[in-house]
Parts: structure tokens; C-alpha cells; sequence
């Protein structure tokens, strides 16, 4: 029979060793940064980016504290994580310096859409237009929950505010650095802990990794420091397995909601699809195989859908070298990114006649 001391060391010896090593990677290691570093287990010091990122000093619009629509703002954005992670280097910041316009973001999680639009405050006073902003794989489950059978769009008025007076403003910008704080004064213990367990999990079970990485063609797209690879989403590939059946059926859901929105004759409904990292990179990514036809191409064969063409502007800047567009370490535009969406936003508007671009 074991003896009270050597049952005792049988327990604290391996404990100690595993403390030890806790706290041994946690001197070395960097702090979490990325959503990719953090759900696939990846270090910092490989995918966090090291080019420092341009913030706004103050933010140029309102995020909703409820899920009411309250008064009114010239602009209403319903939008995910794309309008609402990184507050201080959104594209709303851009969107508002440029043009001087009011405007309020919701978390479309949790919004009734036909009962924000049938409120009386909504009714009373109308925005000039609302964005609804989607990740790509998320668009079509969303459009479906809004399909009713109506595929194209209802004859609405030109709203009589056409076009809008913009008016640009200078802005204070600074420098944001990552934090890579390391060392015995900042041990990141919790960072330790969790790469210990990304670690065993992927280890044992490969398909846990829900961030895969991928050999790039070129290295000057990221600024981490292996850079001439990168991460991606795993649920990002779950695209290849949408149709165009399912994807026309997604449209329809979107003619409804624009038609429900434009329905007042005041409000301009426009359309913001975030595109999935892995969508915007594909043609630089090595030995991959994939059909470069790519689905959301669709939206353009439907004019009367009011979609900005943001897929293209984002390959363009990143085929030009544009560095972080999206951020190495996460699923999410870097500023470059969203200064891409902000401008492109800007030049569909006025294309359309809603801005009246400054003189």
C-alpha cells in the first residue's frame, strides 16, 4: 500500500512540473491579440502584426446602447463584428470624417428587423439610409430568414434628400502598437494556459483547430513576422459547400428587406457583405485547390439590389501589396481594410447620387 508521503509526491511532483512550464511559457510568451492565435492555438510572436495601426484618437459615431431606434441619425449601420470590434479604427470613423453625416451603429444580433422598422420613432424619423453589414458566412443564412418569395425589387421613389451635402473634417490619428509585453514583470499565465490546451487538443484531434494555416505566394501582404503565411477561419471553407440554388434564395431574402426598408420613400437601404479572410486571399495562397469562381459574384447579375462592390476593391488593394488589409492574427479588416470599405461605400453613394462629394 502507498505511504501518505509517497501518494503526496505522486500528486504534487507532476503538478509542479506542469506549473513549471506554465509559468516558464508564460514569461516568454506574447499576450493574446488575434481571434486566428487564439482558436487555433498559433504563438503571437509568428501572427501578430508589427506594423503599427492607424486609430482614430476619438470616434466619429454613436454605437446604440439598446436595440431601439431612439431619434434620429442621418445614417443607421445593422452590422456584426465587421462594424463593431475595433471601435477606434472602424470604418464608420471614415465614412463620418469624410462625409460629416450623423450616424449609429447597431449589433444586428438580437434586432427585430420589422419591428425596428415599424416603430414609431422609425416612422417619425426616418435615417437617410440604413447599411446592413454581413460577414460572408453569414450572408445567406440571413438571407434566407428573410425570404418570402419576392426576388426583385419594388419601384420605390428617389428620396426627395438626393443627393446628400457631405463635409470632410481634419482628423487626429495615432499609432497603435500590439502589446507584447513579456518577461518575469508580465507573465501571461492565462495566454500560457490556453496555447497548453490549443496544443493537447490539436494534438489529438486535428479537426479541433478551428484555424488553419496556409503557405502564402507572396510576403509582403502581412506584417508578422512569418509572413509568407497565413491563418484562416476554418468555417470560412464551409462556402464551397453553398449553391447557387441556396445563394439565389439568400438574394431573395435581401430584395425583402430592402423593399421593407425603402418602403417609406425616405430611407435608402444599401447593402455591405464583409467578405470571409479566406475569399479575399485565395489567389495568393499556395498549392491551394479551389473554384476562383467564386459564389458572391451572383450579386452582380442583380443591379437592383443595392450591394457595394466590396469584394473587388479589397482584392484590388491587396493584389497592389496593400499590407494588413486584414489583420494576420484575426478574421477582421486592420485599418487598411477598413478604410477600403469606408471608400468604397463613399464612391457607390456618390456613383448612385445619394453624396454630393465636397467641392
Amino acid at each position: 500500500m502507498m505511504s501518505h508521503k509517497k501518494y503526496n509526491l505522486f500528486i504534487s511532483i507532476p503538478l509542479v512540473i506542469f506549473l513549471t512550464i506554465v509559468v516558464a511559457l508564460g514569461i516568454r510568451i506574447q499576450p493574446h491579440d488575434g481571434g486566428l492565435t487564439r482558436v487555433g492555438g498559433f504563438l503571437e510572436k509568428d501572427f501578430g502584426w508589427n506594423a503599427p495601426q492607424k486609430y482614430f484618437s476619438t470616434l466619429q459615431f454613436t454605437f446604440a446602447k439598446g436595440i431601439k431606434y431612439t431619434k434620429y441619425y442621418d445614417i443607421v449601420v445593422l452590422g456584426d463584428s465587421f462594424s463593431r470590434s475595433f471601435p477606434h479604427s472602424q470604418w464608420q470613423n471614415y465614412f463620418v470624417a469624410r462625409t460629416g453625416l450623423s450616424l449609429i451603429t447597431y449589433d444586428l444580433v438580437g434586432i427585430d428587423i420589422h419591428t425596428f422598422v415599424t416603430s414609431p420613432e422609425f416612422f417619425a424619423h426616418p435615417p437617410r439610409m440604413v447599411i446592413y453589414e454581413t460577414v460572408e458566412r453569414s450572408f445567406v443564412g440571413r438571407g434566407n430568414s428573410w425570404n418570402n418569395g419576392n426576388c426583385q425589387a419594388n419601384e420605390t421613389p428617389k428620396p426627395d434628400w438626393f443627393p446628400l451635402t457631405t463635409q470632410s473634417s481634419n482628423q487626429i490619428f495615432e499609432e497603435h502598437i500590439r502589446n507584447t509585453k513579456t518577461g518575469l514583470l508580465h507573465p501571461n499565465i492565462s495566454t500560457s494556459v490556453h496555447y497548453i490546451k490549443r496544443l493537447i487538443k490539436k494534438t489529438f484531434n486535428k479537426k479541433s483547430n478551428r484555424a488553419l494555416k496556409y503557405a502564402l505566394t507572396r510576403n509582403d501582404l502581412f506584417s508578422n513576422r512569418l509572413n509568407n503565411f497565413a491563418l484562416f477561419f476554418r468555417n470560412d471553407f464551409n462556402r464551397y459547400a453553398v449553391s447557387k440554388e441556396q445563394f439565389a434564395k439568400a438574394i431573395c431574402g435581401y430584395y425583402a428587406m430592402q423593399n421593407l426598408f425603402q418602403k417609406n420613400g425616405k430611407t435608402l437601404f444599401v447593402g455591405m457583405v464583409a467578405p470571409d479572410k479566406l475569399t479575399a486571399y485565395f489567389d495568393w495562397i499556395k498549392d491551394f485547390d479551389r473554384d476562383k469562381t467564386h459564389w458572391t459574384t451572383e450579386i452582380d447579375k442583380h443591379p437592383e439590389l443595392n450591394m457595394i462592390p466590396l469584394l473587388k476593391a479589397l482584392r484590388r488593394e491587396i493584389g497592389n501589396g496593400g499590407q494588413d488589409v486584414y489583420l494576420p492574427n484575426d478574421t477582421h479588416w486592420g485599418p487598411n481594410g477598413m478604410k477600403v470599405a469606408s471608400d468604397t461605400l463613399y464612391q457607390y453613394l456618390k456613383d448612385s447620387g445619394a453624396l454630393k462629394p465636397d467641392e
